[in-house]
């Protein structure tokens, strides 16, 4: 008898359980999150690096958050890039709406300061043309010895890139890419490792990790006789703050110890958004043998 009962109070837990699932079930409906629209802003992408190569700068409008179509180009602008010596007219791209490139032989100089200007546009359409401008120097960096790629194995997969190089002993601030076959693979702002030397200011490097290629991602896999080239940038402490904050935005967030999301920090003037800076730019590169190679399979 008693044994009935308990099969009896087991049954009725479950119904129970099973109608409070479905009515919690039947409760959730779609919630259409509505944002308001803030006014429009200039954003502004680009650099100067010591390269000599065609430089560009991008203009664009600021959009909703949902607003799922491409960013409106701002066209017919003046830009210009004083480096104290001489002005850089840029010229506006015939192809690509809002890009303004350099000649193709310009480059930047280690210790000179670069300020961007822009002219002749009118963001708040009130027929009253704006002025935006923002200034980088740029720090020189020192040459790179060599580099090694190394298999590594622990919670993802892939070679790291093994720097040997001298630092400074002024402070500096660092960014790290990493080229396969002369294809630029670290090319989102997410992928860029930067690094300022606190712990190793004016000391020699002796191989310290600084980049990642993972086999997780087709075009980071590294196969024999792949060039592998390791590019460093010396770049700006404001630059180098710019790139943690964005990242620290796009990277996943922990509810409960980060904080709200928040407008990046901008080193453009009239409240325009975006960056620009000034870097030097030092490489190095090896190829891929066969014993790095199969070293990473079993």
């Amino acid at each position: 008898m008693q044994r009935n009962m308990n099969s009896i109070t087991t049954i009725k837990t479950s119904i129970i359980i099973l109608a409070i699932s479905l009515s919690l079930w039947n409760c959730t409906e779609r919630i259409d999150i509505e944002l308001d629209s803030t006014y429009t802003r200039l954003v502004v992408e680009g650099y100067v690096t010591s390269d000599t190569a065609a430089h560009w700068i991008r203009l664009s409008e600021t959009s909703d958050y949902f607003h799922n179509q491409a960013a409106p180009a701002v066209t017919g602008a003046e830009v210009a890039i004083d480096d104290g010596e001489s002005v850089h007219m840029l010229t506006e791209s015939d192809t690509l709406p809002g890009w303004y490139l350099t000649s193709p032989d310009y480059h930047g100089i280690p210790g000179r300061t670069y300020t961007l200007r822009i002219r002749n546009v009118d963001i708040d359409k009130d027929g009253m043309g704006e002025e935006y401008t923002a200034a980088s120097a740029m720090r020189p960096v020192n040459t790179i010895d060599s580099i090694q790629i190394e298999w590594f194995d622990t919670f993802v997969s892939g070679y790291q890139v093994r720097v040997w190089a001298w630092d400074s002993p002024d402070p500096d601030w660092y960014a790290f890419k990493v080229w396969k076959n002369g294809v630029l693979v670290t090319d989102t702002l997410y992928e860029l490792i930067v690094q300022n030397d606190e712990f190793f200011n004016g000391n020699y490097t002796y191989g310290i990790p600084s980049q990642f290629l993972s086999t997780d991602k087709p075009e980071e896999v590294v196969e024999v006789g792949d060039t592998i080239t390791f590019e460093i940038n010396g770049i700006t402490e404001e630059y180098y703050n710019y790139v943690i904050e964005a990242q620290s935005q796009v990277f996943p967030q922990t509810p409960l110890f980060s904080g709200p999301p928040a407008n990046i920090r901008t080193n453009f003037d009239n409240d325009a958004i975006g960056f620009f800076t000034a870097y030097s730019v030092n490489y190095s590169s090896t190829i891929a043998t066969a014993d790095i190679v199969n070293g990473g399979k079993p």
